[in-house]
Parts: C-alpha cells; sequence; structure tokens
C-alpha cells in the first residue's frame, strides 16, 4: 500500500503540481501531498456590523466592507525514505524548515504560475509510521495558519523594482528575496534593490481592495486572492 501511495503521488509532484516552503520544495525533501483544505477556498468573513432597529423587520447588515478571518490550511502529507536514520533526518528537517520565528512562505505551484501564502504551523505534527522491506513511510498532516489572507502578487524581472500606493490601511510587502516591509501605510513609495538579478514574485497583503493609486513597474500575477 504505501508503495502505491507513493508511485500516485509521486507523479502529481512531476505532472505540473510542485509545493514549496521557503522555496525549498517538498519533493526534495521526500515529502508529498496528498490532500490538501483551505488553499483555494474562501476564508471566512468577520462578523459584519448588524443593527436591530426595534421598529423595523429583521436586521440591517452592513456588508460593503467586508472582512475575513485568517486562512486555514491543512495539508495530508506522505514521506518515504531508504531506512529509519533517513526517516529521522527526512522529518526533522522538513519540520525545521516550518519552525521558525517569522512566517514561512508556502508556495502552490501549478505549472509556472504560483500561488503564495504566509503561515506558521498551528498545531503539532504526529507521524504515523510504516516500516516495509528497506523503505520507511509515514503519514502526517500540517496544520498551518494565514494571518493575511487576502493578498496580491506581482512578478518583477531585475534587480530593482518600485512600488508606490496609497493605504490608510497597513500593508506587508514582501519582496520575493526573504526581505519585507511591515506595516506600511500613507504615501507609500518604495525602491528595492535585490543582490542579484532575477525572477522574483513581491506579495502585498491587506486590504487590498482600498489600495489607491497603485503603481510599480512589475507585473500582476494575482491582482486578488
Amino acid at each position: 500500500m504505501p508503495e502505491e501511495i507513493f508511485t500516485e503521488i509521486s507523479g502529481t509532484e512531476t505532472s505540473g503540481v510542485t509545493y514549496k516552503i521557503d522555496n525549498v520544495s517538498f519533493a526534495s525533501l521526500g515529502v508529498y501531498v496528498m490532500k490538501s483544505v483551505g488553499m483555494q477556498d474562501m476564508p471566512t468573513m468577520k462578523e459584519p456590523l448588524i443593527i436591530d432597529w426595534p421598529d423595523g423587520h429583521g436586521l440591517q447588515v452592513d456588508l460593503v466592507v467586508p472582512r475575513y478571518n485568517a486562512r486555514e490550511i491543512e495539508l495530508d502529507c506522505f514521506i518515504r525514505a531508504a531506512g529509519k536514520l533517513d526517516f529521522f533526518n527526512k522529518v526533522r528537517t522538513f519540520l525545521q524548515s516550518l519552525q521558525k520565528p517569522e512566517l514561512c512562505k508556502l508556495e502552490f505551484w501549478m505549472s509556472d504560475k504560483p500561488v503564495i501564502y504566509m503561515v506558521y504551523l498551528a498545531d503539532g505534527v504526529n507521524i504515523e509510521k510504516q516500516w516495509r522491506a528497506n523503505d520507511m513511510f509515514g503519514t502526517f498532516t500540517l496544520k498551518l495558519i494565514e494571518p493575511s489572507p487576502v493578498k496580491r502578487l506581482l512578478k518583477r524581472t531585475g534587480s530593482v523594482s518600485v512600488l508606490s500606493f496609497s493605504s490608510e490601511n497597513p500593508i506587508d510587502i514582501y519582496w520575493g528575496d526573504g526581505t519585507k516591509d511591515l506595516g506600511k501605510f500613507g504615501e507609500v513609495s518604495i525602491t528595492h534593490s535585490y543582490s542579484s538579478s532575477g525572477t522574483y514574485y513581491i506579495l502585498i497583503c491587506g486590504v487590498i481592495e482600498e489600495i489607491e493609486d497603485f503603481e510599480t513597474d512589475a507585473s500582476f500575477v494575482w491582482s486578488k486572492f
């Protein structure tokens, strides 16, 4: 049974669907995703302003400016290793990649187009292990939280990126090279220099639907997701 699962899911990793954590593919660590929940779902809406007028029918609900709760993501994963020591090392390396004093970048690639989430590990990880001949197999579920579930993704090729906008709400900018500018609001104008020329994906998180005068030299991948 483990060999059959591995054959099936390793095929999906090489057929246009790839998961990465901080630019490292799950597959390179021997980890494969069998099932995901919440990645493409709309996050739940926060309780809107509700007025119950005593002399009116029903309720008056303000849905003009909806706000959303953090996104909850679950990834059912499968890991395969060549023996117990290799299994221990792969599990340790993978889990350490999620145990950081900051948000991790989770990427879901469909062909050449990524969807990016800034997440943290929200719960412990229990690994169900199976020993088969010379191979070690394990299954586990990652429970991740994305604090800022509404985002915009840009793509920039080069060594410099220019971004300007106006916002009354704090906006977080992740430049795609591990650096970030958090809580930017008001009249914002930033020129970001990369250490080397290349292709970078810039993630903008916050109340992006109320951003005004947005200008950039980057191209749009997703205007809102």
